[in-house]
């Protein structure tokens, strides 16, 4: 690795995959063992069995620890997540694959790590190369494995690569800079104090995107030969709101990409949101809830479901979905929690599903077309928060809303459900999600159905401009501060308004410095963001309720 740390202000461009902004050293974390794997001719039957038996004992003790890691990750993170360690032990195990490595040795005479090394890299370039990006994320899942075994052949580990010296903070206050992000990593590295993470491989399903996501720090991925270009205590700029990283930034471009006086988490000054007025926070998990109450969020504006089958890589039956919900639910009692249907289509993909693979697919089936063309996914899901209801409240948001003949057509599904269930019709809203043009034209018609409304911005931006967010060679024409967006969401706010029905905006535009108080201009009150954006955005909301004179507002010391 070239560890060229004298470069100033050399950029890279990434996709990101969590936002915010931060300005960190550097804490590289390599897997650089096993790239040189040994390479020994077997003479005899004897050393032949020796290697298969090698094998043996390296695939039962990694089954074991997998089975380990999974306890572990089921109790830290959840049971979606545990499946992650499960699926690879399934791989590991595969009797196809099994066999390869096994052939390998017995016909060609070479030593097992060659074998182990050939076979999987096989496997890996083809999911590498399918077009499905989801399969394409699980070519990780490849690598991982035969890193596990080759590492217990070897006694090796993946490790940061200063570790045993004394700067070395293994990812304390440090901005983690790796080729991909593993899943050990996940349960075994106190990824709290981690400040963000930039990798060269992996998107928006990936072990990374997943991480990050969960404890709510900035990252970026896909970001090449990133590793080549920084070492162990370089400092480093992470921009997850551009999807770019900065190689020792000078301080002018810090000043100019970081508030000079950020709001720190351990001294907020506002702790309540203005009368009139709500701050709510986007989630995908429930880590993000709890992160979500620390910041003592009035609620969660849109819980994203779908990140939840991505985790567990299949379907989850209505006792498993009704499961989670509640642990989300309960985790911020008497508060509000919106769940957005499952989102599927566009970058997320669910190869489980079987959908068929399209030329387009952000033009697809997804959203809400997906969920009238999949009656079992749908009857199954809204059943599991059907039942949250026989408790409480329960908000239940439709996806990529395209006219008021769909949002009718999926509320009649969900109130066809309710005499089926012990759920209390008082106790269920339903509300529509504007992304798409055509809904915005009919949003009267739209609102006079649904109980409330939200807004997507991130998906509204690219529908209004045909524009593909993660394309670089369009990403200037990804543009929130385009008069037409106003103008929209303008119309919306005031049909929602003359209406009666409470309408939230819930992209990354609103968590944007600055942002909160043109949203409030146009009369938007209800705003959702990243639940560590909530303070400083709450900041925002009060200045605005103070100069408008809208009430009084509680403080923090």
């Amino acid at each position: 690795m070239n560890q060229n740390t004298k470069e100033i202000n050399k950029e890279f461009s990434g996709l990101s995959i969590s936002s915010g902004k931060v300005v960190a050293p550097a804490c590289l974390y390599s897997i650089v063992h096993n790239r040189n794997i040994s390479r020994r001719t077997l003479k005899s039957d004897e050393e032949v069995d020796r290697e298969l038996e090698r094998f043996d004992s390296a695939l039962a003790f990694c089954s074991s620890h997998l089975e380990k890691i999974a306890v572990e990750a089921s109790e830290t993170v959840g049971m979606p997540e545990s499946q992650v360690f499960i699926t690879q032990k399934n791989i590991m195990n595969d009797a196809a694959i099994v066999e390869a490595v096994r052939k390998l040795v017995r016909e060609q005479h070479i030593n097992i790590e060659q074998a182990i090394n050939h076979v999987y890299n096989e496997y890996e370039d083809k999911f590498a190369g399918l077009d499905n990006e989801y399969l394409r994320e699980r070519s990780t899942d490849m690598g991982e494995i035969r890193r596990r075994l080759l590492d217990r052949l070897n006694n090796t580990s993946p490790g940061f690569a200063c570790k045993g010296q004394v700067h070395c903070s293994e990812g304390r206050d440090s901005v983690i800079v790796a080729e991909e992000l593993s899943a050990d990593m996940m349960v075994h590295m106190d990824l709290t104090k981690v400040l963000a993470i930039v990798t060269e491989h992996g998107g928006i399903s990936s072990h990374a995107a997943i991480i990050a996501r969960s404890v709510g720090i900035p990252a970026v991925t896909g970001v090449k030969n990133i590793m080549e270009h920084v070492g162990c205590r370089t400092k480093v700029l992470v921009d997850g709101d551009e999807g770019c990283v900065i190689v020792n930034p000078t301080e002018e471009v810090i000043r100019q990409c970081i508030p000079a006086e950020p709001v720190r988490t351990d001294d907020v000054c506002v702790i309540s949101t203005p009368e009139g007025m709500g701050l709510y926070a986007n989630a995908s998990l429930v880590e993000d809830v709890h992160h979500a109450e620390a910041f003592r969020a009035d609620g969660i504006g849109l819980f994203r479901t779908e990140i939840i089958f991505m985790r567990a890589e299949r379907l989850l039956d209505e006792n498993e979905q009704y499961e989670y919900y509640s642990q989300v639910r309960d985790s911020l009692p008497g508060k509000p929690v919106t769940f957005r249907l499952l989102d599927v289509g566009g970058d997320k993909e669910l190869p489980f599903l079987r959908i068929e693979k399209e030329s387009n697919p952000y033009l697809g089936w997804r959203g809400a077309r997906f969920l009238l063309g999949s009656p079992e996914v749908f009857s199954a899901q809204v059943r599991g928060l059907l039942r949250l209801s026989e408790t409480g409240p329960v908000k239940i948001l439709f996806p990529m809303i395209v006219d008021a003949r769909q949002f009718e057509q999926l509320r009649k599904g969900v109130l066809d459900l309710i005499p089926s269930t012990r759920a209390r019709a008082e106790n269920v809203k339903i509300g529509a999600m504007f992304e798409v043009p055509s809904a915005c034209y009919q949003a009267e018609k739209i609102l006079s159905q649904a109980d409330f409304a939200s807004i997507g911005s991130n998906d509204l931006l690219q529908y209004l401009f045909a524009v593909d967010r993660n394309n670089e060679l369009v990403s200037s024409d990804y543009n929130p501060e385009h008069p037409v967006l106003w103008d929209v969401l303008r119309d919306l706010s005031s049909t929602a308004r003359r209406m009666n029905k409470p309408i939230t905006i819930c992209g990354e535009m609103a968590g944007r410095k600055g942002m909160a108080t043109r949203l409030l201009d146009t009369g938007l009150r209800l705003l959702s963001v990243s639940p560590r954006l909530i303070p400083r955005v709450r900041n925002e909301m009060a200045e605005y309720a103070r100069r408008e004179g809208k009430g009084d507002v509680l403080y923090n010391g």
